[in-house]
């Protein structure tokens, strides 16, 4: 098996390609916990053809997707229309989502896709990186803080209409 990794920026013709790859894992992620009718319930509001598709024709956002033998297995989606909590004066970019299927996790897609988010930012002249990671979620606040996060704030998000859970909001500053 091949296992080379290749990160694109994605185009509206991914539409299709992210809808999938959101359904996939965020039902590994979150069905062992939640109600399927929550998991449902979100994956039908946030990851819907007619979401990504608008998403992605949004001038401030962004996607890429990543790819391990040709094969799409991971994207994230990086935004820089909202403010992050805390932070008002920060020149900031939020990573959304870093989903990655399950079993392509450890293969380094995600560390190729944070390290293209951090190209972006920098690119960009971003000050700071910050993300939102539900606090029980203790694989993915590692591999945020290998990355240089630091948790600097907690959040609510509610993904069905019972359904909430605590995150913690993380951080990362860009030195220039």
């Amino acid at each position: 098996m091949d296992n080379s990794i290749h990160i694109r920026k994605a185009t509206n013709e991914d539409c299709a390609v992210i809808v999938e790859l959101g359904r996939r894992t965020f039902t590994e992620t979150y069905s062992e916990i939640s109600s399927n009718a929550a998991v449902q319930e979100y994956i039908e509001k946030k990851l819907s053809a007619e979401k990504i598709g608008e998403e992605l024709n949004n001038p401030r956002a962004c996607f890429y997707i990543g790819f391990m033998s040709n094969e799409p297995v991971a994207f994230t989606r990086m935004r820089y229309d909202r403010i992050a909590k805390g932070l008002p004066d920060k020149n900031a970019i939020e990573i959304e989502r870093i989903y990655v299927v399950k079993e392509y996790q450890g293969f380094k897609v995600g560390k190729e896709i944070m390290e293209k988010c951090k190209q972006v930012a920098i690119r960009e002249k971003f000050d700071m990186i910050w993300l939102q990671v539900w606090q029980h979620n203790n694989k993915a606040i590692q591999f945020y803080q290998k990355a240089g996060f630091v948790v600097y704030e907690t959040a609510l998000f509610s993904y069905g209409k019972a359904m909430q859970q605590d995150d913690f909001l993380m951080r990362l500053d860009l030195y220039y």
